[in-house]
């Protein structure tokens, strides 16, 4: 009888024969977080205290979107602290243009994680029959992994993105289900953003009460969901 090889050995050989998608899957999961090191100290440097800017006509709201959906959807800067940049510099007037900016931003993380993967996931889950079987049996309940994936206030964006694109979830589910579950997070970000004094203090400190108990319970709720998704 053959051993059936191990899900790390698996692994290493996909990477090995997917390089693009092993090399895509590192850089979202590297990446947020380098180019945050380099974002954070430039805006404070600049400023200790909130600016007083506004966007008050199309062009500045087209270029923030653009922006925003360049930086979030090529996992450039994590979705979290995107939203806290925005609440601290720009305030509550540019929060239906973030909304806006993460649906874009999935659209296109889900474009190029689509492209770069191609039939992988299939490949990989030909050593996993039961694991094939299952996901191709969740397929239409796929919407509830989708927001208990989105409401995890640690899973990456831009990884998740790579993961649904693998998984062919279909950009219309991603959007609709993925901008439902971003909601709680993203108000929280953006909130401690307008609130805070400075940028340091918007990451780092308490700039709301109940803060840390909101963050656990968000992230509770998404490992129960997922957990119950793939046990139901």
């Amino acid at each position: 009888m053959t051993k059936k090889a191990g899900i790390f050995k698996g692994l290493k050989n996909f990477g090995k024969k997917n390089t693009r998608v092993a090399l895509a899957a590192l850089w979202v999961s590297i990446a947020p977080s380098v180019f945050s090191l380099i974002l954070i100290p430039t805006i404070v440097s600049k400023s200790a205290n909130p600016y007083d800017l506004n966007i008050s006509t199309f062009p500045e709201s087209l270029i923030f979107v653009i922006v925003g959906t360049l930086m979030m959807g090529l996992a450039l800067t994590p979705t979290t602290l995107f939203a806290i940049l925005s609440g601290f510099i720009f305030g509550w007037q540019t929060f239906p243009l973030l909304i806006l900016s993460y649906t874009f931003a999935t659209l296109l993380g889900y474009g190029w994680g689509k492209k770069l993967g191609g039939d992988s996931l299939e490949e990989l889950l030909t050593q996993y029959p039961k694991a094939a079987v299952m996901i191709e049996s969740k397929k239409d309940s796929v919407g509830a992994l989708i927001f208990f994936v989105r409401i995890s206030p640690v899973i990456p964006f831009a990884l998740s993105n790579l993961l649904f694109a693998l998984m062919k979830t279909g950009w219309k589910k991603l959007v609709i289900w993925g901008t439902i579950g971003m909601l709680p997070r993203t108000m929280l970000a953006f909130f401690s953003g307008t609130l805070a004094f400075d940028i340091y203090s918007a990451i780092g400190q308490e700039s709301i009460s109940g803060k840390g108990v909101i963050f656990l319970g968000l992230l509770l709720l998404s490992i129960w969901g997922i957990w119950r998704f793939f046990r139901k």
